[in-house]
């Protein structure tokens, strides 16, 4: 059971379990996230709260489903550049290569963790064989889940009931909750409710450039690549690199890579006490001075010098 806040888009990346993973911050601000998080015998459930637009790009690594049962009719999540209707759960599975996008002050969000043995169980090895193989189109061609509205609310309340109450119940109670939770699940992820067919559909040509984009940038870490570099190293053209990360995230190459810099930035700025401002920034690339630190004050509401001085204050304090 544990209750954790995270201020630094880092440190909560890293705490995220069954996936590789990649977060970047979209929106102005200093990020925070509230996270509750109660792992079962079976399940493991959680709710969270981000305050900035984040990217996620993300593979999930164990052989489990990650759900995500979105806050009663919050809209504007997207996933693979595509928008979901309200109360719609997203279903992940492993190997599944994933681009969310949370818009800012997304409402809080419920998360279900399940391994596929045990879902299996429950839902049956048949159906849950099908419902992998329909999932690689979920975010590609229809709406996927076409959900009883009831369901989804009740296994809302039920998640939500048992984390505000986790400390006070007893263990029978406990594993009620835990039984009721994976009986929703398979009722909302009964394949006779789903749009989701089996076809012949590929990924869009988009989001294969943008994946290829983003996995070389995360592989190379580099700060410098121009946008002709990365346009090679997604085999397309600027222009059709141009319109690919607009359909898909939203945003130009240059101004992911700008904002990605920022928060790398930032990031280093509060863990590397060696470094000078002016040393870091050489280091990426940066050569007015100037320009990047109205830049970043726009982004974080703070200059360099202050989250420098910030993180300084932080660790004498740890003395």
């Amino acid at each position: 059971m544990t209750d954790l806040e995270f201020y630094s888009i880092d440190e909560y990346r890293k705490v995220l379990i069954n996936m590789d993973v990649y977060a970047t911050q979209l929106s102005p601000g200093i990020f925070s996230c509230q996270q509750r998080q109660f792992e079962l015998p079976k399940v493991i459930i959680s709710d969270k709260f981000i305050n900035t637009s984040v990217q996620f790009h993300a593979r999930i690594t164990e052989d489990c489903f990650y759900i995500v049962i979105p806050y009663k009719g919050a809209t504007g999540l997207l996933v693979n550049g595509k928008g979901f209707l309200a109360n719609q759960p997203l279903v992940f599975k492993q190997g599944q290569e994933i681009l969310t996008r949370i818009p800012k002050h997304y409402p809080k969000y419920y998360v279900v963790i399940i391994s596929s043995e045990e879902l299996a169980s429950y839902y049956g090895s048949e159906n849950l064989s099908i419902l992998k193989e329909v999932l690689d189109y979920q975010y590609f061609d229809r709406q996927g889940f076409s959900s009883n509205i009831n369901t989804l609310n009740n296994l809302s309340h039920t998640i939500d009931s048992l984390l505000n109450n986790r400390h006070i119940l007893n263990y029978q109670s406990v594993i009620d909750a835990q039984e009721t939770i994976i009986h929703l699940l398979c009722d909302l992820l009964s394949l006779s409710s789903t749009n989701l067919t089996i076809s012949s559909i590929r990924k869009p040509r988009q989001f294969e450039i943008v994946s290829r984009a983003l996995n070389y940038m995360h592989k190379t870490n580099d700060f410098k690549m121009t946008i002709p570099e990365l346009a090679k190293a997604s085999f397309c053209c600027v222009r059709t690199l141009e319109y690919s990360f607009k359909q898909i995230i939203g945003m130009t190459p240059k101004q992911y890579i700008i904002t990605r810099r920022l928060q790398q930035i930032h990031i280093t700025l509060k863990e590397d006490k060696t470094k000078t401002i002016a040393e870091l920034t050489k280091s990426y690339g940066i050569v007015n001075q100037g320009r990047f630190a109205q830049d970043y004050f726009k982004f974080f509401n703070e200059y360099p010098s202050d989250t420098k001085k910030q993180s300084q204050v932080v660790d004498y304090s740890g003395q």
